[in-house]
């Protein structure tokens, strides 16, 4: 109802006003300084403003269908250029794993932005590099990948691994450091500091962290009791090598409880004695040990100290022949003893003793070259004979 009365009026207008304005058209101009450039009714313009307007509208609509198809263009060309970075960071991935390093390397680098994990495919790219060896390459790739999200631990734990393998140690330490600093107590971390400490020989922090960080290592109580051992055999052998006395002072002081009465711990020590040539040392503290504790284990190293003078422990020796159920072995080490101070007939009775219960190839050949040079041929016939003897039996069982 309303619509109608909308155009009874309307028209109702045009009837009473048309025949006016077609009466008094008025005109429009248009003029520029002196000249005239456009003349027309007002009627006209009107049209000409209608007919503009609807001309914008079309244009309007035009360029919205330009840009919109443009949008879809460059859409289209995005999603073909994620789709490539795919499939080449894939094939860079299988590339590395077949060992094609240099074409991984050119793969994964191109195709990282895009990727669907661009942290890992970087870190992938930097194991490329580093095969190739283009370590800066590497560490470019790796500082790339740190710079997204929650990737750092990750990043600077296969840096580590890297820097170890390239034996780029120093750098290794410093981004271990970094790394503990801001993820205290990762076992990971820590696996790796046991990798780093032996190749830089730093043997007191190795075993300053089995200590301290017993209980985060993956290692079981076994592997963890034999890296411990190495590591003293090792700072043993670094402090021996520096002075015998520092061996001594820490053996004595810094050395637990436990570990001073564990026959491998003291045989590491003896050997660094021994190995860097404190022949005075390593006798008195083997004689140390043999009074406290006669252990069978240790006499073999009497014959590996080299000292001017072997009284003292000759002397405790034969004290041992009359009280201790081991007399072979006492009256073999005597044996050795006695040949360092050139008492060759000593040594061929000490041996002729030790023979008859501890037999042995290498004393029965001493034994008999000992006879031979004494002019007992007959005695050291018999020797050599026993001897040979001997080994064909133990060879045949």
């Amino acid at each position: 109802m309303i619509g109608l009365i909308a155009i009874v009026i309307i028209l109702l207008t045009g009837l009473i006003f048309a025949p006016e304005l077609s009466a008094h058209k008025g005109y429009i101009l248009v003029s520029f300084d002196s000249y005239t450039t456009y003349e027309t009714t007002i009627i006209n313009a009107v049209f000409i403003a209608i007919i503009f307007y609807f001309i914008l509208l079309a244009l309007e609509w035009l360029l919205r269908k330009v840009l919109s198809m443009s949008s879809l263009t460059r859409g289209w060309f995005g999603q073909r250029k994620t789709r490539k970075a795919q499939k080449n960071s894939l094939l860079g991935m299988l590339a590395l794993l077949e060992g094609n390093t240099k074409q991984a390397q050119k793969l994964l680098s191109k195709s990282a932005d895009r990727s669907d994990s661009p942290a890992l495919t970087y870190i992938a790219a930097a194991r490329a590099s580093h095969k190739n060896g283009e370590f800066n390459q590497r560490d470019d790739y790796l500082q790339l990948a740190s710079e997204y999200p929650k990737s750092k631990l990750a990043v600077g734990l296969v840096w580590a691994e890297l820097q170890l393998d390239a034996q780029q140690y120093e750098n290794a330490l410093v981004t271990l450091t970094n790394l503990n600093q801001q993820f205290p107590k990762n076992k990971q971390i820590l696996e790796h500091y046991i990798a780093l400490y032996p190749a830089m020989n730093e043997w007191r922090k190795l075993i300053t962290l089995l200590n301290t960080q017993r209980k985060l290592l993956t290692l079981n109580a076994v592997q963890v009791a034999e890296l411990e051992l190495y590591a003293h055999q090792q700072l043993f052998q670094q402090l021996a090598a520096e002075s015998g006395q520092l061996l001594n002072d820490y053996w004595h002081k810094d050395v637990a409880r436990w570990m001073r009465k564990e026959l491998s711990y003291q045989q590491a020590v003896l050997e660094a004695f021994i190995d860097n040539d404190h022949g005075k040392l390593a006798q008195e503290f083997l004689l140390e040990k043999l009074q406290r504790q006669f252990s069978l284990p240790l006499l073999p190293y009497l014959q590996k100290i080299k000292v001017t003078d072997h009284y003292p422990i000759i002397t405790f020796l034969e004290k041992q022949l009359k009280k201790s159920a081991h007399a072979d072995y006492v009256h073999q080490a005597l044996a050795h003893l006695k040949l360092k101070e050139n008492h060759p007939k000593a040594a061929i009775e000490h041996l002729t003793e030790s023979l008859k219960t501890l037999p042995n190839v290498t004393d029965y050949q001493l034994i008999a070259s000992l006879m031979e040079e004494q002019e007992m041929l007959e005695q050291a016939n018999q020797y050599y004979r026993e001897g040979l003897a001997f080994a064909s039996t133990s060879a045949i069982t």
